[in-house]
């Protein structure tokens, strides 16, 4: 198993916000983490990364223990992180961006320009004078860069112009068919996530409550009822 989370509880500070969760993501995997505002998605992907208080549980990442790693080391490990927020660096430009975290693997930067050719077009701009929709291509194409095992998206597609949403969905579909990189992916419109994606987890109160095919969770108009409070 690639990347395993066994009764996992962590927060921030004191406060707890996953209670006991376990996840199996598997090499050539897309697994959609999905569930109501406020249940527990960012936190989780943030203690895989290690950016949250560990309370107990394990993350095991290809059978061994990376939970008590500090976030650069749990990178280095092979788990690679694209916030919300994006966080380019301003200052460089696109091709600094991305060859400043760049690291021996399939992932070279005439492959990202070949997933994302508009930064092939932009690779003189600044990282600040990009549009929103070619900061979140230059984010995912500076996590690829470092070669990850495990890519984690929170929300990638949030706040993108329909055609950008169209050409991230596209760049996942072309990472799932290269079979070697696991990927967990939040996102809260889920019947997109679902539909680009082998299998999903529901969360709810820190907890998975359902877990299962994608393919399955969208054809049952009564089960996204029941998990998500979301009619069809």
């Amino acid at each position: 198993m690639l990347l395993e989370l066994r009764q996992l509880q962590a927060g921030y500070g004191p406060s707890r916000v996953l209670h006991g969760l376990d996840l199996r993501l598997r090499a050539g995997e897309t697994l959609v983490v999905v569930g109501r505002n406020g249940v527990g998605k960012t936190t989780l992907v943030e203690t895989i990364m290690g950016l949250t208080d560990h309370h107990g549980g394990e993350i095991l990442l290809d059978g061994a223990p990376v939970h008590g790693l500090a976030p650069h080391r749990r990178n280095r490990a092979g788990i690679a992180w694209v916030p919300q927020q994006r966080e380019v660096f301003p200052s460089l430009t696109v091709e600094d961006n991305l060859r400043v975290v760049a690291r021996p693997g399939e992932w070279t930067l005439a492959r990202v320009y070949g997933l994302f050719p508009r930064l092939a077009e932009r690779h003189r701009h600044h990282g600040d004078q990009l549009s929103g929709g070619e900061q979140q291509m230059l984010a995912l194409g500076r996590a690829l860069m470092t070669n990850p095992r495990v890519l984690l998206l929170d929300e990638p597609v949030e706040g993108l112009a329909p055609i950008v949403v169209e050409e991230m969905l596209a760049a996942i579909d072309r990472m799932r068919a290269t079979g070697g990189m696991g990927i967990v992916l939040v996102e809260q419109k889920y019947e997109l996530a679902l539909a680009h994606s082998e299998r999903c987890i529901v969360i709810d109160h820190g907890a998975v409550v359902h877990t299962g095919p994608s393919a399955a969770l969208l054809a049952d108009p009564a089960l996204i009822e029941r998990h998500l409070g979301l009619a069809h």
